[in-house]
């Protein structure tokens, strides 16, 4: 048999790398490690990621909720001021002291129809009004007119619960409570992070 002496390379597009040489033999067993070798796996592989990726996307994704008036539970909407959330969830106001919210205040129920509860207090030194009701098809359907009166209001009128400027340009609707948050729904959200 006739011996020669070759570089060994891996061969990846344009791009060679010598790995090292030594002894070959005219043998069938051993052959120089070529481009052309795998250009044949590229289509496969390329399938195989791409079944993959496909499959992976398609596992994750499922429908989100909606609610009865056609609101999407848990996103914001496109304006950015109301959010529904947490649908099955009943609270009181000892669970939101347990995560850091520090009531202030309680008002009379009797102005608001429907609740059952309302504390104004403050989260992370911003101020967050919350109505309870009895449930939350109640406070969909008590609350949010009310709190679309509130969110309406222009500067320099008053919010008849506070003797102070309306502060409260947003709601979400969470389980059983609407909370008026102060400046933006992010207030809001905030607590309801730490409250799920």
């Amino acid at each position: 048999m006739q011996e020669s002496r070759y570089d060994s390379i891996i061969a990846c597009g344009m791009l060679s790398i010598p790995i090292r040489k030594f002894k070959m033999t005219n043998s069938p067993r051993i052959s120089l490690i070529s481009f052309q070798n795998y250009a044949a796996l590229v289509p496969v592989l390329f399938v195989f990621a791409l079944i993959l990726m496909i499959a992976g996307c398609g596992s994750s994704s499922s429908a989100p909720e909606i609610s009865k008036d056609g609101v999407v539970i848990g996103v914001p909407d496109e304006e950015g001021v109301r959010l529904i959330t947490n649908p099955a969830s009943v609270y009181v106001i000892d669970d939101l002291e347990t995560v850091g919210f520090k009531k202030n205040k309680q008002f009379d129920v009797d102005t608001v129809p429907g609740a059952i509860d309302i504390w104004y207090g403050f989260f992370q030194q911003q101020d967050i009004e919350v109505r309870f009701y009895e449930s939350h098809a109640i406070a969909l359907d008590k609350g949010v007119e009310l709190a679309e009166t509130v969110i309406a209001r222009t500067a320099g009128q008053r919010d008849p619960l506070i003797p102070v400027v309306n502060l409260y340009p947003a709601y979400a609707v969470v389980g059983n409570t609407v909370m008026l948050c102060e400046r933006q729904l992010a207030t809001c959200e905030a607590l309801i992070t730490v409250l799920q």
